[in-house]
C-alpha cells in the first residue's frame, strides 16, 4: 500500500554480526514513541460534553458525553435525548470515532471504530433517553496533541486530534443528520484503572516479538506496528 502522508516512523534494528562466510542474523522491533497526556491536566478531559442537532422533520437528538476524554480500552459514554414528535422511522444510529492528523498542509483521517447504537433500528417511538457505551479499542493509539516546530524559518504544526460523529438515518428524503463531538484521548488512566492495569502488568510480562526485515529495507509500516500490537 503506498502511503501518501506524512508521517514519522521509529525502529531498532539488531544485527549480529556473523563469520564472513555466514550470513549476518538481522531484526527489526518497531517503537511506538507517544507523548503522555494525563486526562487530569487536560482541558475537556474529565469534564461532560454536550451536543445537540435536529433535522427538516423536528428530530432532535441531544446529549452528552459522560466524560469528554478517555484512553485506549476505556468506555465512552454517552447520554443521548431523542425527541420524535412525528413518530418518523429512524432507520439507525451509526457512531464513528475518527483520528485526524495533520502535518503542515497535510491531513489525514483514520477510522478507529463504526458501530450501530443497539435496539435503534427502525425506531418510531416519540422519545427515548438511554446511556450507551461505546468501547475504544485496547490497541496503540497517539493521544490528542499538538506540536510546533520550525523549518527553514516557517512553522510546521503536527496534531492529533479525534471526533465521535453521529449519524442518524431517517426514513425519507434529506431527513438524515449528523453530529460531532470532540474526544480527548489520553495516555494516563484515571487514578483506579491506573492501579487496576498496574496490577494486571505486574502477573503479566509481555514477550518482545517483531518482524523479521531484510537490512537495508525501509522502517516497518504504521499498520504492521498496529498488527503486532493486537497479537
Amino acid at each position: 500500500m503506498t502511503i501518501t502522508y506524512p508521517y514519522v516512523k521509529y525502529y531498532t534494528r539488531v544485527v549480529l554480526d556473523k563469520p564472513w562466510y555466514k550470513p549476518n542474523a538481522k531484526q527489526v522491533y518497531p517503537l511506538t514513541i507517544f507523548p503522555r497526556v494525563n486526562l487530569y491536566h487536560v482541558p475537556g478531559g474529565q469534564q461532560p460534553v454536550a451536543f445537540s442537532n435536529e433535522n427538516r422533520k423536528k428530530i432532535r437528538l441531544q446529549g452528552y458525553l459522560i466524560r469528554g476524554g478517555v484512553v485506549p480500552g476505556e468506555k465512552l459514554t454517552i447520554q443521548i435525548d431523542l425527541h420524535n414528535p412525528k413518530r418518523t422511522e429512524i432507520k439507525k444510529i451509526e457512531a464513528t470515532l475518527i483520528q485526524h492528523r495533520q502535518v503542515a498542509r497535510s491531513c489525514h483521517a483514520e477510522i478507529i471504530f463504526r458501530t450501530d447504537f443497539p435496539d435503534l433500528r427502525e425506531f418510531n417511538a416519540a422519545e427515548l433517553q438511554r446511556t450507551f457505551d461505546l468501547v475504544v479499542p485496547s490497541v496503540c493509539l497517539s493521544p490528542t496533541y499538538t506540536y510546533l516546530t520550525q523549518s527553514h524559518n516557517s512553522p510546521i504544526e503536527i496534531s492529533i486530534r479525534y471526533e465521535l460523529v453521529l449519524d442518524i438515518k431517517v426514513r425519507g428524503f434529506h431527513t438524515d443528520f449528523t453530529i460531532s463531538v470532540p474526544v480527548v484521548l489520553g495516555t494516563e488512566p484515571t487514578t483506579n484503572e491506573q492501579q487496576q492495569r498496574q496490577m494486571n502488568n505486574a502477573n503479566e510480562m509481555p514477550i518482545a516479538r517483531a518482524p523479521v526485515f531484510t537490512y537495508g529495507e525501509p522502517s516497518p509500516s504504521y499498520e504492521t506496528v498496529v498488527a503486532y500490537q493486537k497479537m
